[in-house]
């Protein structure tokens, strides 16, 4: 029974001593996947799920599920996380979600179970938020990928190799049957005349201007001294790009540019083209004054962007984006800013508290509300969440999008209150709050608004924040 450390020399079972063994780095990263039907990826990949953000909660289940993981199996001893990520990847044409949950800590035990129960709730909570849509999905693929640190040292599962054999020859077969092309679906007959459908429309042709500049694109690191010395030209109006450079963002960053400028070659960068993907939906922003140089951007790397986008452009831009993407309908927002210099504190923060962790189910109560939130548990990392709560439960809340110490920039966002608790100044209490943290830290400060939300244009206002441009918001699709 020796071998078998779970059992005692009575062949019972109990949990092992390691009282007496050193603290260090642990690490385990596990994966597996759900395949579902095309109805139900479609949904998820949309955001359509009729329960609500289901790659939001899953990943939220799996940060708990992780940090309870000694009270679901009996034999594992509970240790203090110092570090959870859960990526979920939604892959339309495969009809299935990669989960991949990478768990650290700092204890005398393995996190290997809380990596691969992370994965198991994750998929659970995808399966019970879609299975009114989809009852045949299939769980599968949970292994353990990755592990470092204790007495075995690092481990990773070892690739598989499949073997080749020869193909046989194809078997004769008949000649094909031709069949006649059917018209495509959605033709709208117009006295004789035919539309084509949007998703055969042709695209625009670029002009050789354009062409040519899409030749000189480039890709850049988030390390590459071009970008701050761009961005940081205009801090506040380019205050998401600007903190996206900070480490805790840049591994969802890929950066596209052009050097120099047809109109001014002395300018270091002329236009610049961010893909995030840190979200439930890929992001794209844009920089740029010359519209042809951001059609090139687009011209260039159209094949490497997903085939849905959520884009924040300038409304000069909207041809760029047309030129390879269908954008309709996209929202008309407020970009505003605020320096130190500027700030003016408003009213007072009494009941504010910083939100954690511990508050994820709360947090994600109150934002199923709002659809159009860009909320991510990663997002309380920064220990720059904060609220209001009576009797427990969250009334308001603010937070923020991207900040950077580094570069000296922050944008806020999420602020919401309960619809049961509006008209009370909760929201301008949580901001006066959020401000005067990120004041001692950053001196830039930006953040997004509705341009009808004029409720909350004028609570920021009282803070000092000045619109400095309008932009298009809404989903581009290839």
């Amino acid at each position: 029974m020796s071998e078998l450390p779970h059992l005692d020399e009575r062949g019972q079972a109990h949990m092992i001593d390691v009282g007496q063994k050193e603290r260090t780095p642990r690490k385990a990263v596990a994966r597996g996947q759900i395949r579902m039907s095309s109805e139900a990826i479609d949904l998820l990949a949309r955001g359509a799920v009729q329960k609500g953000d289901a790659l939001a909660v899953a990943r939220v289940a799996a940060i708990m599920a992780a940090k309870r993981t000694a009270e679901l199996l009996p034999l594992c001893h509970p240790i203090a996380l110092s570090g959870i990520q859960v990526d979920l990847v939604v892959q339309p044409v495969e009809q299935r979600v990669l989960i991949q949950a990478t768990i650290e800590a700092q204890d005398r035990t393995g996190v290997e179970m809380e990596a691969l129960t992370a994965v198991s709730v994750a998929a659970l909570t995808l399966y019970d938020m879609l299975k009114s849509t989809d009852r045949e999905m299939e769980i599968g693929g949970i292994t353990l990928y990755q592990k470092e640190g204790g007495r075995t040292g690092s481990w990773q599962r070892p690739v598989k190799v499949v073997p080749k054999v020869p193909t046989p020859p194809p078997a004769p077969t008949e000649p094909p049957v031709v069949v006649p092309e059917p018209l495509p679906v959605n033709v709208t007959m117009h006295a004789g005349t035919r539309r084509e459908p949007e998703s055969i429309r042709p695209q625009r042709v670029a002009s050789p201007q354009v062409r040519a500049r899409a030749g000189e694109v480039i890709d850049l690191e988030s390390t590459d001294p071009r970008l701050p010395a761009y961005l940081r030209q205009k801090p506040v109006e380019r205050a998401y790009m600007l903190g996206d450079l900070d480490p805790a963002y840049a591994e969802h960053c890929a950066w596209y540019a052009l050097p120099g400028s047809a109109k001014d070659p002395t300018t270091a960068l002329s236009a610049v083209l961010l893909l995030y993907q840190g979200l439930r939906v890929p992001a794209v922003l844009t920089s740029g004054a010359d519209a042809d140089d951001v059609e090139a951007l687009f011209h260039a790397v159209a094949d490497r962007l997903p085939r849905t986008l959520h884009a924040q452009i300038r409304a000069h831009h909207r041809s760029a984006i047309e030129s390879q993407f269908t954008f309709a309908e996209p929202a008309t927002v407020m970009r505003m800013g605020l320096t130190r210099a500027e700030y003016t504190p408003s009213g007072s923060d009494a009941g504010v508290e910083t939100i954690g962790h511990r508050d994820t189910a709360a947090i994600m109560s109150i934002y199923q509300h709002y659809p159009d939130n860009f909320f991510d548990p990663a997002q309380l990392e920064t220990g720059l969440y904060c609220g209001i709560k009576e009797g427990g439960e969250l009334l308001s809340l603010a937070g923020v999008h991207v900040f950077s110490k580094h570069y000296d920039v922050a944008a806020i966002g999420n602020i919401v209150t309960h619809s049961d608790h509006r008209g009370l100044g909760l929201a301008t209490r949580c901001v006066r709050h959020l401000l005067d943290r990120l004041f001692a830290q950053v001196g830039h400060v930006g953040l997004n608004v509705a341009v009808d939300n004029t409720a909350a244009i004028a609570c920021y206002r009282k803070f000092g924040f000045t619109e400095r441009y309008r932009f298009l918001e809404g989903t581009a699709t290839r």
